[in-house]
């Protein structure tokens, strides 16, 4: 072990998921709403070798998953949040070069405890599940379009439900998906983002933002060593 996976090997001794357990967890969390994907289409494109998936967290506030009578049009929540977004692209367009010789698709997943930002991103940049299962990845993405991959369930928090024994099942898992991506990108201000990515064993850089921060990401990213250090005190 050294610094920069210390953390995610700690965390992979202590929990991973059984076969059997992984099994009985998608199809709890799975859900009937067309509008974003199932946790089952989640977990097969994440483990496909086909895509190159970025994880994307971008963490409002406990507010939203408590009071949920907020509701903004779908133009001004992506306007609030745009900058993660251009940074995102950004992280694409620095790595296309690996996605031809690899063939892969680039697929953002995003987590959000804000369900009208998954919503909004998933009703313009749906990734397409007939894009993933044609042939020879024939439909790639447009260079300016995004390829979001998301459920569109609300968040449980903890603290603020009548189940909070399913929000904590659901919080892991979520942990375990984002786990799986290959790059991050989350909120900086968010310890849930941090702990998944440290998990993760990608031993890849961490792209983090506050909200409105507006930052190039072409080249800044913070390493898995110092971000533990400041972020988290590993």
């Amino acid at each position: 072990m050294n610094p920069e996976n210390i953390f995610g090997c700690l965390y992979n001794s202590l929990f991973t998921y059984r076969l059997s357990q992984l099994i009985k967890q998608v199809p709890l969390i799975s859900s009937n709403n067309q509008s974003g994907h199932s946790s089952q289409q989640i977990l097969q494109i994440l483990l496909s070798p086909r895509v190159f998936p970025i994880g994307f967290q971008l963490r409002v506030g406990d507010e939203t998953m408590i009071n949920t009578n907020n509701i903004a049009d779908e133009t001004t929540i992506l306007k609030k949040f745009e900058n993660f977004f251009t940074c995102s692209r950004q992280i694409i367009n620095k790595n296309k070069k690996l996605f031809r010789e690899t063939n892969q698709i680039p697929i953002i997943f995003l987590l959000s405890d804000d369900l009208q930002i998954r919503q909004a991103a998933l009703k313009r940049w749906k990734f397409s599940l007939e894009c993933f299962q044609s042939f020879e990845n024939k439909c790639q993405s447009n260079n300016s379009d995004l390829s979001i991959l998301a459920n569109s369930n609300p968040v449980f928090h903890i603290s603020h439900t009548n189940n909070p024994i399913l929000a904590f099942q659901l919080g892991i898992f979520d942990i375990f998906l984002f786990s799986l991506c290959e790059q991050h990108l989350i909120t900086t201000a968010s310890g849930f983002g941090r702990f998944a990515a440290f998990a993760s064993l990608k031993l890849r850089h961490i792209y983090s933002l506050f909200v409105d921060e507006q930052v190039s990401c072409e080249n800044q990213s913070v390493p898995l060593k110092i971000a533990g250090y400041h972020w988290s005190g590993i």
